[in-house]
């Protein structure tokens, strides 16, 4: 009934809410979701051999291996909102838009979103879905996105007005989406409290005197398609094949991007450093940044909303880009190992898939930073991941013998994914805020184990606010937590300098 009378909303007005058109928009795509899931459901033959059918089929076989035919129509959906809330965010021309106008308008610098978007919202598009998909443009058309969205950081006094944006679409969407990923906006000051420390540990633990601003670089031995020369069409792959090449040494990643935010503080961080020297800023982006920037996000949102934050915030700070230069932030499951490259047909989804597996198997990360998703019940039970979790049931070699854990908490597994990674390069920063269950809690004695066997030095600013444990303050007030949450938190940098000798 809600949606009915959602769509029965004449838009006589300019909307000027930003609180109204996160909700319009998230009408829309929650009706356009549902009606793609019950097409993917039916066994009507039709729908078997559908166009939908078949771009979920490409996902799964590229992208996101466990991807259902609900968590596809979410992204299906998502796609189409945020792709137009970028389109229209760039248009120049308010007083005009439409669905192909809106395909040409997404920046080039997320060229996985601008295909996508073309590909599904394009003249093929589903009848069923034509007619929602207008009523997505009536909105947008009586929308300046860009009016609104820097109004609503002055309202909300806020540095991030896209995080906020997109709670209040994720809230109206799907509250049980939210709270099945775990997802929390974090507070400005932990971003910039984790983003100073880490500059800082690269200066003083690694000499390296410009922290996160380092432009250092190394050889490494990475994977690259091989093409056949003697076909007519030259980009033909053939296999793959390994070669040298020189990289940046400080490679950042955050394998649970969200909407950008601790990404985008590094660029602020490293943005100061540059005052006064405007003139090689655009440089430094396109030769000594974007090249070290790397994010994967599994939420469609998200990911559209992480790469237009780094859009407004780059162009914020003056950058102009040289060339079609895309952000390294994938669309991928970060708990998913790397797979093998992807010869097919589809060759942007394919894309995709082969960029984040890159990063996965061969870049040489060394800081991993970020709010890693809470989730007690996982819904990420894949065979690598949960290999690398039964190194958490050892202490010294001995099994724990416990049955019941806390184990497959997904901040655990992201935990877990960030040691690979260090261990796998040989040195490095892991920094993360997640609950601070794992510090005391007998259940993870064997994850502290293998941590410090792994790391040379961690310190751990434990934030409490557990509501659980009835935690209070000094002063026996109520000890507040940094999120609406009930788990206590923690600060944790991990640090590996590749000196210590192994105990």
């Amino acid at each position: 009934e809600l949606l009915v009378n959602n769509f029965a909303e004449a838009i006589t007005q300019t909307i000027k809410s930003p609180t109204r058109l996160a909700e319009m928009m998230a009408g829309r795509a929650k009706y356009m979701a549902d009606v793609i899931e019950k097409s993917l459901n039916s066994d009507d033959e039709r729908e078997v051999q559908s166009n939908l059918k078949s771009q979920m089929l490409s996902f799964q076989n590229m992208l996101i291996h466990d991807i259902d035919n609900k968590a596809f129509a979410d992204i299906y959906a998502q796609t189409i909102a945020y792709g137009m809330f970028a389109a229209r965010y760039h248009d120049p021309t308010l007083p005009t838009f439409s669905r192909e106008e809106a395909a040409t308008l997404i920046p080039k610098s997320n060229p996985f979103l601008r295909r996508l978007f073309q590909d599904i919202a394009g003249y093929d598009l589903d009848d069923r879905l034509a007619w929602i998909v207008d009523e997505l443009v009536k909105i947008f058309l009586a929308t300046d996105v860009a009016s609104i969205m820097k109004n609503f950081g002055k309202s909300t006094k806020q540095e991030d007005p896209v995080v906020h944006f997109y709670e209040t679409f994720l809230a109206s969407y799907s509250p049980t989406l939210r709270k099945a990923r775990g997802v929390w906006y974090t507070p400005q000051p932990v971003v910039n409290f984790i983003v100073r420390a880490v500059d800082d540990i690269l200066k003083t633990e690694f000499n390296l005197k410009d922290g996160l601003a380092d432009t250092t670089k190394i050889k490494i031995k990475k994977t690259v398609p091989k093409f056949d020369d003697r076909a007519k069409n030259k980009s033909k792959i053939t296999g793959t094949q390994e070669v040298e090449q020189e990289v940046h040494k400080v490679q950042i990643l955050d394998p649970a991007t969200g909407t950008g935010t601790f990404l985008a503080e590094v660029v602020r961080h490293i943005h100061k450093k540059f005052e006064g020297q405007q003139g090689l800023w655009s440089k430094y982006v396109n030769k000594d940044l974007i090249p070290r920037l790397n994010g994967f996000e599994l939420l469609m949102a998200s990911y559209a909303m992480a790469h237009l934050k780094m859009d407004v915030l780059l162009t914020e700070t003056g950058y102009k880009p040289e060339d079609d230069k895309r952000f390294k932030i994938y669309l991928t499951n970060s708990l998913e190992e790397a797979s093998e490259q992807n010869i097919d047909l589809f060759s942007w989804l394919a894309d995709e898939a082969n960029q984040a597996n890159a990063v996965k198997r061969d870049a040489p990360v060394m800081v991993i930073l970020g709010n890693p998703p809470y989730s007690g019940i996982s819904s990420n039970n894949g065979k690598w991941m949960s290999s690398l979790i039964d190194d958490y049931k050892y202490v010294n070699g001995v099994h724990f013998n416990e049955r019941k854990h806390w184990l497959n908490d997904d901040y655990v597994k992201f935990i877990r994914l960030g040691q690979h990674y260090i261990d796998k390069k040989g040195e490095g920063i892991l920094a993360f805020i997640n609950p601070h269950g794992f510090l005391d809690n007998p259940t993870f004695r064997g994850m502290r184990w293998s941590l410090l066997q792994s790391f040379d030095k961690i310190y751990t600013i434990d934030l409490h606010g557990n509501s659980k444990k009835k935690e209070t303050s000094p002063d026996g007030s109520v000890d507040q937590n940094v999120f609406d949450i009930m788990q206590g938190v923690s600060i944790n940098l991990f640090i590996k300098t590749g000196k210590k000798k192994n105990n």
